[in-house]
């Protein structure tokens, strides 16, 4: 078995000459094939990975500023009370 894949191995490797003549279109047309095959490939795990993750990081930045914005307006309406306190004490005296 050893001594099959050896010759194997050898006779895919040997080189003699194609007799063939590859054109600039032929050639283009191979680089561009293959050019797509791997920004398609790069493409599909790009959609499968980075645009869930940039869900995940939107909604947490979404999550921190509904955060910010509920105890600011919680410091703002306790502002106000303390603005009517005061005016209304003020009043009173």
């Amino acid at each position: 078995m050893k001594y099959v894949l050896l010759i194997f191995i050898t006779l895919a490797f040997y080189a003699s000459s194609a007799q063939a003549y590859v054109g600039p279109g032929i050639g283009l047309g191979a680089i561009g094939a293959i050019v797509g095959i791997v920004l398609s490939v790069l493409m599909a795990i790009i959609g499968i990975f980075w645009y869930p993750l940039k869900r995940l990081f939107k909604k947490s930045e979404k999550e921190e500023t509904i955060e910010s914005s509920d105890s600011s307006t919680s410091k703002d309406e306790s502002i106000e009370t303390e603005e009517f306190s005061t005016t209304d004490a003020a009043d009173k005296k």
